[in-house]
């Protein structure tokens, strides 16, 4: 736990240096439309949203929105950067604190209903604050520093587990699921392989008859028949599995099923919402 909150601290530091040393306009490639400064105050803002969550003991809806409410706006224009450098540090501070001080079954409201814990904020925050670290890298037009295999190896399991797999929580009722591959993401240096089972969801919007269509993908379930479904394999080490899925990294090869490596190929270019 110590060192999950250690590396929260290092990570956000990280990005804050290179972005103070970079120009704040520079357009962040992995996020379209952002630029380095906009990087640096969502990093910052998160940070005091999940401090306080973790400070009042958020556990409803309505208690994140009074957080969301309540905040502070960012600052803009010249200057913005150097009065946003202390901000973060304050936020990050705070957050570590609480993250430190919370045992992970604690309750907590989370956006994800399958997982209310302090413990979801802990591995949320890692990851986030090491992809936007990658991201802050990109925008200064650095190399990436390199991403522990520990981390990576949990974060190719967490983006299936979490990141894809709370797209669930919003099918609408009108949409339809239909079952269309396997995937088994292998990370050669740490973690587990992960079986992945993709989905589309679609139909018509009632609102105004639109289609709508996109790819959902969650950890593979028991009552899956994985035999009747094409499937496909990807096999690297835990960074460049955890950078690829993310959006960040170079195309890691997919194997398999030509109809699961198209499918798996379209996943991956949709990102993650």
């Amino acid at each position: 736990m110590t060192r999950t909150v250690d590396r929260i601290a290092e990570e956000a530091e990280r990005l804050t240096t290179t972005i103070a040393a970079t120009d704040p306009s520079a357009p962040v490639p992995s996020c379209p439309g952002w630029t380095a400064q906009d990087l640096l105050a969502h990093v910052t803002e998160v940070h005091e949203f999940w401090g306080q969550l973790l400070a009042t003991g958020a556990r409803t809806d309505e208690d994140s929105e009074a957080i969301e409410a309540a905040k502070v706006p960012m600052p803009e224009g010249d200057g913005a950067v150097e009065a946003l450098v202390p901000r973060r540090q304050a936020a990050t501070a705070t957050l570590v604190e609480q993250l430190t001080a919370r045992d992970e079954a604690e309750p907590l409201w989370t956006w994800f209903s399958a997982d209310q814990s302090v413990g979801f904020a802990r591995r949320m925050q890692l990851h986030e604050a090491t992809m936007h670290r990658v991201d802050a890298e990109l925008a200064a037009g650095e190399p990436l520093t390199p991403i522990d295999p520990e981390v990576a190896g949990d974060g190719v399991a967490q983006v299936v587990e979490v990141m894809h797999a709370s797209a669930y929580d919003w099918i609408p009722e009108w949409a339809t699921v239909e079952q269309l591959a396997t995937l088994t993401l292998t990370p050669t240096d740490a973690g587990q392989p992960v079986e992945v089972e993709i989905s589309r969801c679609g139909g018509t919007r009632p609102r105004d008859g639109k289609e709508i269509s996109s790819l959902i993908a969650r950890p593979l379930q028991a009552d899956t028949d994985a035999g009747s479904l094409p499937h496909a394999s990807a096999s690297a080490d835990a960074a460049a599995l955890y950078l690829w899925l993310w959006g960040r990294g170079e195309p890691v090869e997919v194997t398999g099923d030509a109809d699961a490596v198209e499918i798996v190929t379209e996943l991956v270019a949709q990102g993650i919402d």
